[in-house]
This record gives C-alpha cells, sequence and structure tokens, in this order.
C-alpha cells in the first residue's frame, strides 16, 4: 500500500493496531457469511462465501450491509 499524503505517517496510522472486530461466520438460506459483530443484534456483512454466483446479486448480503443477528 502506497499513501500519498502531506501528514506524517504517524498521525495516519494512529490507532490503526489497536482497532481488532470480532467476526462471526453464520449460515443464513445456506449461504455462509462473515460478519463483523457490532452488538449482540447487529453486525456488518463482511464476506459471503458461495460458489452459485447469482447470490452475490442479492443486495441484502452485499459487504457493508448491516444485519440482525
Amino acid at each position: 500500500m502506497i499513501i500519498y499524503s502531506a501528514m506524517p505517517l504517524e498521525l495516519i496510522l494512529e490507532g490503526s493496531s489497536d482497532f481488532s472486530p470480532e467476526y462471526l461466520e453464520l449460515e443464513a438460506g445456506g449461504l455462509k457469511l462473515l460478519v463483523e459483530k457490532y452488538d449482540n443484534q447487529q453486525g456488518k456483512v463482511v464476506r459471503l462465501i458461495s460458489s452459485n454466483p447469482h447470490d452475490y446479486l442479492n443486495p441484502l448480503l452485499q459487504p457493508g450491509e448491516i444485519i440482525k443477528l
């Protein structure tokens, strides 16, 4: 990764080593999802694991979507 910035690298990367999200692997409707846990009831889809290309077109399961756990 190359970062082009006038700011010192220490300021840009400050706090990035402290970030350690909790990931859950869930199965919903026969699909495997990797979800970043926000709290006990919500999570953000990080990854969809499926061999069917049509599953990736579902807007409810796209990475970044917030789902109920």
